[in-house]
């Protein structure tokens, strides 16, 4: 066998070596997304992975007004530092060493179609970086310049708003007017979008949204909570979510309208919205952290969770389907993963033990350690109170369609039953035949017969409202029923055999 050469030159290139796989790595995670899945609308806010890059990680200091993706999969960051490039493991300031440009602070960032990035920066002008080499979009210096907006158009190439000049599309080397400054106000055009059917949208500073369709100008300001529109998110054909400084509201093809729009997402300063792959609105607020609607209703993710401190200034979903974050000091990253937590942050305890069952109707129950029986369903969750289930610790539970047993360390064996999205409760006790109060392991048989292992009383079987039980005496070799399970059908289709685990191991039939 060779021995491994360590002189330094080969120890070098060996860990530049290691350092280009880790970099390889992390970057399959921005490059490929053949099998990627969006972030699951059914889970809480609170239960996806979250990573953060702040100043410790390399991230500089200073906001974030954009992020976006090229089709390389490098993700990139317009920060008040400058133009960011990601690969997953670092961050690279991109500065134009020829000198033709300053590249300050980056405000906006749209790549297009053929692969190249639009920046926008703090002047207002804009430039182009394709193949490496920072360019003048236009051989018209006066085109990129005054420039107050910039976004993605439908068809891939980008929209660009000039103050007091209109808005523009750059196609075939140059930029072609779709709207003039004769159609709109002496405001400011602070967002630009395009649905997919052609129409234009401006929201302005201090005159509200326009629409330009046909070269048409249409005016909007009817229900809009504010004339300050901040963001625009293309929802459908013709759909429109506009976000102002009072709040959000929806254009449904014919009007602005609040319908479908919780109460909760006015009042607020909308700065930046999001639209990902699994149909969640994701909306960066100036004082609410980051919210989400869907289906569901609203859910915050706020700064007790450790996650969008202060305002969310940009955000971007990358072909992976990840969420990314910009705020005043870095980027964060929400993302699934293949497990689901539930804590304190959903108000649940966090202190649960086995026994854990899922019902008929996907109802997820667990008992906490000092007493008690949960149950969680999506975003929702509750806990049951029957019986003194509150002020008891459960052993085991088992159940069927509608009904759930439950085995209880001092209150004996309780039914719930579901009905009309209420819980009645009957419990047996010894009262009612039970062998011992303390039942340590229940079954549901097929044939609705239910089977109660006891801490130290033997086994028992309830059928037909009546209790038969069994012990040592019996046949069974212990008292102490730790767990009961179905045997296979090895006689006839009427019998089967019960397989019950002792307290002294092994498995009895």
């Amino acid at each position: 066998m060779k021995s491994l050469n360590t002189s330094p030159d080969r120890a070098a290139h060996a860990s530049d070596a290691l350092r280009l796989i880790a970099c390889l790595a992390a970057l399959t995670g921005l490059f490929f997304a053949g099998t990627a899945y969006g972030i699951d609308p059914n889970r809480a806010i609170s239960q996806y992975v979250r990573d953060r890059w702040g100043t410790e990680r390399g991230f500089p200091k200073g906001p974030v007004y954009a992020i976006t993706q090229t089709q390389d999969g490098y993700l990139w960051i317009g920060t008040e530092a400058g133009l960011l490039r990601f690969d997953g493991l670092n961050f690279r300031l991109i500065k134009d060493d020829s000198g033709a440009f300053t590249i300050g602070s980056v405000l906006g960032l749209a790549p297009d179609k053929d692969g190249s990035l639009w920046i926008r920066l703090q002047d207002l002008s804009i430039v182009r970086y394709r193949n490496g080499v920072f360019e003048n979009p236009s051989s018209n210096p006066d085109s990129v310049i005054n420039i107050s907006a910039m976004s993605s158009a439908s068809d891939g190439e980008v929209l660009v708003s000039k103050m007091e000049d209109g808005a523009f599309a750059f196609r075939s080397g140059g930029f072609q007017r779709l709207a003039s400054a004769a159609d709109l106000p002496r405001s400011p055009v602070t967002s630009l979008t395009q649905t997919p059917n052609g129409d234009v949208w401006m929201g302005t500073r201090d005159a509200g949204l326009f629409r330009f369709s046909s070269s048409k100008a249409l005016s909007l300001r009817q229900g809009l909570p504010d004339l300050k529109v901040n963001c625009l998110l293309v929802d459908g054909n013709q759909g429109l979510w506009v976000g102002t400084d009072n709040g959000i509201v929806r254009w449904n093809g014919d009007q602005l309208t609040t319908a479908g729009v919780p109460g909760s997402l006015n009042r607020f300063q909308a700065l930046v919205m999001a639209r990902d792959r699994d149909a969640n609105i994701w909306v960066g607020t100036d004082s609410r952290g980051l919210l989400r609607l869907n289906s569901s209703g609203v859910a915050a993710l706020h700064e007790s969770d450790g996650v969008s401190r202060g305002a969310v200034t940009a955000l971007f979903e990358d072909r992976e389907g990840n969420l990314w974050i910009g705020g005043a000091d870095g980027i964060e990253r929400l993302r699934d993963s293949a497990f689901v937590t539930y804590s304190s942050a959903e108000g649940l305890p966090t202190d649960g033990s086995n026994p854990v069952f899922i019902d008929s109707e996907n109802r997820m129950w667990f008992p906490p350690v000092a007493g008690g029986l949960w149950w969680v369903k999506d975003e929702r969750h509750g806990r049951v109170t029957n019986d003194g289930l509150d002020r008891d610790i459960v052993y085991s539970i088992a159940g069927g369609r509608g009904e759930l047993w439950v085995g209880r360390q001092r209150g004996g064996l309780t039914q719930l039953r579901f009905q009309g999205g209420s819980i009645t409760a009957k419990t047996y006790t010894q009262a009612d035949g039970l062998a011992q109060n303390s039942v340590y392991s229940v079954y549901l048989a097929r044939d609705g017969t239910v089977w109660a292992g006891t801490l130290s009383a033997g086994l028992s079987m309830l059928r037909d409202g009546r209790f038969k039980n069994f012990t040592i005496a019996d046949g069974l070799p212990s008292n102490t029923v730790a767990s009961i399970g179905r045997h296979h059908v090895v006689r006839d289709a009427q019998r089967f055999e019960l397989t019950v685990k002792g307290s002294l191991g092994g498995l009895y039939a």
